[in-house]
């Protein structure tokens, strides 16, 4: 598979060919997002200072600097009136009404729900439209906030790209945005609380490549010996991978614009066969091995360095016994089945050698 996005198209995920590289095209917050003229008298204004497209970023939500920790399952309302049971199943809200009807995904259209802002106010969000994307069992959702409760003033959750609302897909539980602690940009399971992912930010872009968190793998070592992957597994290992999260402590070292192949050995990405160079395995806990950083220096500095003094022994180089992307790598079924998928080499990735 071979796709691509912009800033100004947000159907980007295009299947042009049956290949997996991708380009992580920049997405500049001020150019793609419109702000009011008035923003000091609103609650809250959507503004991507964080916003990526290459993986800097697990999500793309920043609310006037808050970041929106959670949206509560319960205290869910359909024109007015209160609906019982609101769960997920994979990308689809289902529910009930209070005297036990169910109420079917696609009519979740206007529900409104409560999210948790990181400074421990409340925002209610809205269900605007929902569209399938070129997966048929993941939807995107248009959500809008509660910016201006006075004027009743509702705007995009995931901001805008050439004046058209971005879309998001709901998933399970939330995720550590934070960096240097032993849970950051970790998933965090819950059964109370989701998060929507915005497109085309890492959390909702491996969705979209195939790793669905709600969705396990089977891998068969051998006709009838198989074993299930957890999918929330695989999905954890792309966002490392996409952020070029090395260390696995929440720090991205990549940058806007950097194209990469993704494969794996579970029938989901294929390698493009293109001129890139090996760059690292990953799994849900970082880099396995780093044959080579996507760059040299990111904004922390040199990424080497950093590697050196955070996780050295990530290196391939510090692994001499390990055979990196090869015949020989626990990524490969055929030597990583036994191995349990927490620290497993799930994915693989090339790019181009660094030049600066």
């Amino acid at each position: 598979m071979h796709s691509w996005m912009s800033c100004t198209s947000e159907i980007g995920w295009r299947r042009a060919t049956a290949r997996a590289s991708i380009l992580l095209t920049m997405l500049a917050g001020a150019a793609c997002t419109e702000q009011t003229a008035d923003e000091e008298e609103e609650v809250i204004t959507s503004v991507q200072a964080l916003s990526t497209t290459n993986g800097l970023a697990l999500n793309g939500i920043a609310l006037n600097g808050l970041a929106l920790n959670g949206i509560a399952l319960n205290g869910v309302s359909l024109n007015g009136l209160a609906l019982n049971g609101v769960k997920l199943e994979g990308t689809e809200f289902v529910g009930k009404t209070a005297d036990g009807k169910p109420v079917a995904p696609e009519a979740f259209l206007g529900a409104i729900f409560t999210g948790m802002l990181s400074n421990g106010q409340t925002i209610s969000l809205r269900i605007d439209d929902r569209v399938t994307s070129t997966r048929p069992d993941v939807f995107l959702y248009e959500i809008s906030y509660l910016s201006n409760p006075k004027q009743d003033d509702w705007k995009s959750l995931c901001g805008t790209s050439g004046g058209t609302p971005r879309r998001a897909i709901p998933l399970p539980g939330t995720w550590d945005y934070s960096q240097k602690t032993t849970t950051s940009g970790m998933h965090l399971p819950s059964e109370t609380s989701f998060t929507f992912a915005c497109r085309p930010y890492a959390i909702a872009k491996c969705v979209e490549l195939g790793y669905k968190p709600w969705s396990d793998v089977t891998e068969c070592a051998k006709p009838g010996v198989c074993k299930e992957i957890p999918g929330t597994l695989l999905h954890q290992a792309c966002t490392r991978m996409l952020r070029a999260d090395y260390c696995g402590d929440g720090v991205p070292h990549t940058q806007d614009g950097t194209p990469v192949d993704v494969w794996d050995e579970l029938g989901i990405q294929a390698s493009a066969g293109n001129e890139f160079v090996f760059e690292a395995e990953w799994t849900p806990m970082g880099a396995r091995c780093i044959e080579h950083t996507r760059w040299l220096g990111d904004t922390s500095g040199s990424v080497a360095s950093y590697v050196n003094k955070v996780c050295p022994s990530r290196w391939a180089s510090a692994q001499p016994s390990y055979d990196c992307g090869g015949p020989g790598s626990k990524l490969r079924t055929a030597n990583g089945f036994s191995v349990p998928p927490l620290v497993r080499s799930l994915i693989g990735n090339e790019s181009a050698l660094p030049t600066d």
